[in-house]
């Protein structure tokens, strides 16, 4: 099963993949639906570091534990297309029942803003759960299509770590 959007983002390429790097987009672009906490006792990283993985636990709408999963991201380009691959997975709960691919590519637009493409595929054990999920999941998904519009102004300069 998947679910997916192809929206264009008010914001070059390099500051939407920069904000994609960002815990803080992650957990903004998915309240109330989900919610997300650290599981590491220094909580999020300022950045997401490709190939160093971060525990993370979810609540649907801050209160039903959905479990607990880690984001492990890969960056790549694909015919000068950047993507970013989350190969994280499920540990506990109803994360731990399920395998998921989640990949964001973006590309220029011909007026300076992006088009990202952004895919969750997913399975599930047993697989009628995922059929039961896939509405949620599809809430969830136009939920983040809204939130990242309305945020991606604010991403037009690339954000750094600071030293």
């Amino acid at each position: 099963m998947h679910v997916g959007l192809r929206i264009t983002l008010d914001a070059p390429v390099e500051a939407v993949r920069d904000a994609l790097l960002s815990p803080a987009v992650m957990v903004a672009v998915t309240k109330p639906f989900l919610v997300y906490r650290s599981r590491d006792p220094r909580g999020f990283p300022v950045r997401w570091v490709p190939g160093e993985p971060h525990p993370i636990t979810a609540s649907a709408f801050g209160v039903l534990p959905a479990g607990d999963t880690h984001v492990d991201l890969s960056r790549y380009e694909v015919d000068g297309v950047p993507v970013q691959r989350d190969d994280g997975g499920g540990t506990s709960g109803l994360f731990g029942r399920m395998s998921m691919r989640h990949r964001m590519a973006v590309r220029p637009t011909a007026d300076g803003r992006t088009l990202l493409l952004d895919q969750l595929s997913y399975r599930t054990r047993p697989a009628v759960l995922g059929v039961l999920l896939w509405p949620g999941m599809w809430v969830v998904w136009q939920w983040r299509s809204i939130r990242m519009r309305a945020l991606a102004p604010g991403w037009r300069r690339p954000r750094r770590a600071a030293a």
